[in-house]
């Protein structure tokens, strides 16, 4: 792999232990300088529930509804709040701080990220906003589902949000990943959060566009959108030997099914 551009990686789908284990395993070669930055793709299977790394599922979540239907809870390594991963993309985004200038503050990467998968996602012809304000409670102490909360740097159609992202930072290096709601099962939805989900306030690309683009249409427009927002260029890779045996460990250590 070639340092100089940035790394694309295209998982599909994995169970919720191996999908964050991968994530901090990423995060952590970009923490030692043995990666370039990186940005992934993926599915959860089954369908999974995510918990900021602070959250006491008991509080967010129906536990006997998500046992009987056998939907998997995992501990996130980032912050923020609950979020059903179910028919939706994935994406995550590692990378050292002095890769990019936007990258040495937690306020100009998120948003940065965000951006790129705005003008991504433009490439469909949807308009995006940013929020640009913060309301309520901040997402990691919430027991309000991650969709239902306001944060400043959401994404948003028309007021409704579509994209949901996290981060978790050190001095040298950061972590962020979301979701891309492709639909919703609201039925699910409802039965799976403890809280009633507000959704006036969702909005997913299937109430958006006429037909869903394929997922390897839908991720070459948001590999464009960060290549003309960052100014980089994306080679097609995968984890190395090392990042999916640390994936593996990490799954079974830091990231067993609650």
């Amino acid at each position: 792999m070639d340092r100089s551009a940035w790394r694309l990686i295209v998982s599909g789908e994995n169970p919720p232990s191996f999908n964050m284990g991968l994530d901090y395993a990423l995060w952590e070669s970009a923490r030692k300088g043995e990666a370039p930055v990186t940005l992934r793709f993926y599915r959860w299977k089954p369908a999974s529930v995510s918990l900021g790394y602070r959250q006491a599922p008991e509080k967010l979540l129906n536990l006997s509804f998500c046992r009987q239907q056998r939907v998997p809870i995992v501990q996130r390594p980032t912050g923020g709040s609950a979020l059903f991963h179910d028919l939706e993309l994935t994406y995550s985004f590692t990378a050292r701080a002095e890769a990019h200038p936007l990258f040495t503050s937690p306020v100009t990467s998120y948003l940065g990220i965000c951006q790129a998968l705005g003008q991504g996602l433009k490439r469909l012809g949807i308009n995006l906003q940013v929020r640009g304000f913060s309301s309520g409670t901040e997402p990691t102490f919430s027991n309000q589902a991650c969709f239902n909360l306001a944060t400043r740097h959401d994404l948003l159609v028309d007021g409704r949000k579509i994209v949901g992202s996290a981060q978790r930072r050190d001095r040298t290096s950061f972590l962020q990943h979301g979701s891309i709601l492709l639909s919703l099962r609201k039925s699910l939805w409802e039965q799976i959060f403890l809280q009633p989900v507000d959704f006036s306030r969702i909005v997913s690309l299937s109430e958006l566009l006429e037909v869903l683009p394929q997922e390897k249409q839908l991720i070459l427009h948001l590999k464009e959108g960060f290549q003309e927002f960052f100014h980089c260029q994306f080679l097609q890779g995968s984890p190395t030997a090392a990042e999916d045996q640390q994936a593996r460990h990490y799954a079974l250590s830091r990231f067993p099914p609650l």
